[in-house]
């Protein structure tokens, strides 16, 4: 069932370039929050990226609709692993009350020391508002 997964010990070498951003309405056109940080592996990413989602859900009031993170999780998570695997992008969104954040995970490959081939990568920035929940649970 689950043979279009690349095998992770035979996984092209790529670092993995996450960005999360957070609105607080839909009626804004920047987020209020953008972070941008790499991991070595798919399952971190996408580890990082449902604690985070459920981060926002905890924080919602009682009663109020929690929706789904099936991107996330079972199937959803066994293509975005495949997806990643093979060199490909992937997004997530998750509408959270009023507010709702988008993270995108891109494959870079891994370079070595040539300065040409690191300059293309992008520069890897934590820029978090300190006012979102993300930002005040992570104390910054």
């Amino acid at each position: 069932m689950l043979d279009h997964v690349p095998d992770p010990a035979n996984a092209t070498p790529y670092t993995f370039w996450c960005e999360r951003s957070t609105y607080a309405s839909e009626d804004l056109d920047e987020p209020d929050c953008f972070v941008r940080y790499s991991v070595g592996t798919p399952e971190l990413a996408i580890q990082r990226i449902r604690d985070e989602a459920r981060t926002l859900l905890d924080e919602l009031p009682e009663g109020a609709p929690r929706p789904s993170l099936g991107w996330a999780e079972g199937v959803g998570r066994v293509r975005a692993l495949g997806a990643l695997y093979g060199g490909r992008t992937c997004g997530f969104s998750l509408r959270h009350g009023e507010g709702w954040s988008e993270w995108v995970v891109q494959p870079y490959l891994e370079v070595g020391v040539d300065a040409e081939a690191s300059a293309a990568l992008p520069a890897a920035e934590d820029a978090p508002c300190g006012v979102c929940v993300l930002c005040r649970r992570e104390g910054r």
